[in-house]
C-alpha cells in the first residue's frame, strides 16, 4: 500500500512539472528583450535620418551675385527670402554639404534643387519652377506662405528643408507704364556672341550694367555678334530671325559716325566707319515689337 501512495505522489509531482513547463512557454517575452528589439528599430530610423542629413544648406539669390540670404540651422532657418513682387520671381540657388563633408555637385541631371510649397501652406501666393540647379519662386497674389527646398538625387529626394516663410508684395499696375513695361519684358540672361571666335561669350548683362567687353574693330571692318537669350521664365529664346530676332541701335545720346549698325535676323553687325568710341544697345525682338533693350554697351572703332 505504501508503494502505491509512493507512485501517486510521483505521477503528481510529474504533471505538475510538465503543466509549469508549459506555461512558462506561454509566458510573454521578457520587457528587457522587447526594448531590446524596439531600440535596436530606432536606432535603425534615426541612421537612415542620419544618412539624409546635410551639413550645410545656404541659399543663393541668383539675381544678387549668388548671395547667401538664407541657411539651415538644425530644424529652423537663419535669414530671410527676398520680398517678391506679383508677376515677378526670385532665381534661388544652393550650396549643399552633405554629411560626409562633401559639397554637392548640382548639375541638374544626378543632383538637383526641388521646390515645393510646405505642408498646410497657404496656396494661390506663389507658383514654383524646377530648373535642375536652381528654381525659381514666382509671385502669384500678395501674401505670405512657406516652401521647403529639396536635395534630389536621381529622381530621388535625399533631404527635405524646414518650412521657409516667402511674401509676395502687390504690384500696382498703375505705377509708371514704361517701369511696368521694362518689368514685363525683363530676361534672366543675355550674353554676346563673337560669331568670329566660335560664339565665344564676349559679355552679359548683369541687372542694368554689362560684365565684359566688345572686342575693338577697324575701320572698314565688322563685329559679328550673336546673343544668347534666356526670358523671365527660364525659357532660352530661339532667335530665328522670323518670329524672334536681334536688333541693334545707337545708345541714347552716342556719339554717331563711328560706327554703322547692320541686322540679320539672328545676329547683328558691328561696322566700323571712324576712329572712336560710341555705345550700342542690343534689342531682342519679338514680331516687330522690341521685347527687351540692354543697357548701353561700348564699342570702340580703332585705324585701320
Amino acid at each position: 500500500m505504501r508503494g502505491l501512495h509512493l507512485l501517486i505522489a510521483i505521477l503528481a509531482l510529474t504533471v505538475l512539472a510538465a503543466a509549469c513547463a508549459e506555461d512558462a512557454a506561454d509566458e510573454p517575452e521578457e520587457p528587457e528583450e522587447a526594448a531590446a528589439e524596439e531600440d535596436e528599430d530606432d536606432d535603425h530610423d534615426h541612421d537612415h535620418d542620419e544618412e539624409a542629413a546635410v551639413e550645410e544648406l545656404e541659399v543663393l539669390d541668383r539675381d544678387a551675385d549668388e548671395e547667401v540670404v538664407a541657411y539651415v540651422h538644425d530644424d529652423h532657418w537663419h535669414g530671410d527670402l527676398p520680398e517678391v513682387e506679383e508677376d515677378d520671381n526670385l532665381s534661388l540657388g544652393a550650396r549643399i554639404v552633405d554629411a560626409d563633408g562633401e559639397e554637392v555637385e548640382l548639375d541638374g541631371d544626378h543632383h538637383g534643387l526641388g521646390v515645393a510649397l510646405a505642408e498646410d501652406a497657404e496656396e494661390g501666393v506663389v507658383e514654383l519652377d524646377e530648373h535642375g540647379d536652381h528654381v525659381h519662386v514666382i509671385g502669384e497674389a500678395e501674401g505670405t506662405t512657406e516652401i521647403v527646398l529639396q536635395w534630389t538625387h536621381d529622381d530621388h529626394t535625399e533631404y527635405e528643408t524646414p518650412p521657409l516663410e516667402v511674401s509676395v508684395a502687390h504690384h500696382d499696375h498703375d505705377d509708371d507704364h514704361d517701369h511696368d513695361h521694362d518689368e514685363e519684358a525683363a530676361v534672366e540672361e543675355l550674353e554676346v556672341l563673337d560669331r568670329d571666335e566660335d560664339e565665344e561669350v564676349v559679355a552679359y548683362v548683369h541687372g542694368d550694367h554689362w560684365h565684359g567687353d566688345l572686342p575693338h574693330v577697324h575701320e572698314g571692318d565688322n563685329l559679328s555678334l550673336g546673343a544668347r537669350i534666356v526670358d523671365a521664365d527660364g525659357e532660352e529664346v530661339e532667335l530665328d530671325g522670323d518670329h524672334h530676332g536681334l536688333g541693334v541701335a545707337l545708345a541714347e545720346d552716342a556719339e554717331e559716325g563711328v560706327v554703322e549698325l547692320d541686322e540679320h535676323g539672328d545676329h547683328v553687325h558691328v561696322i566700323g566707319e571712324a576712329e572712336g568710341t560710341t555705345e550700342i544697345v542690343l534689342q531682342w525682338i519679338h514680331d516687330d515689337h522690341t521685347e527687351y533693350e540692354t543697357p548701353p554697351l561700348e564699342v570702340s572703332v580703332e585705324d585701320h
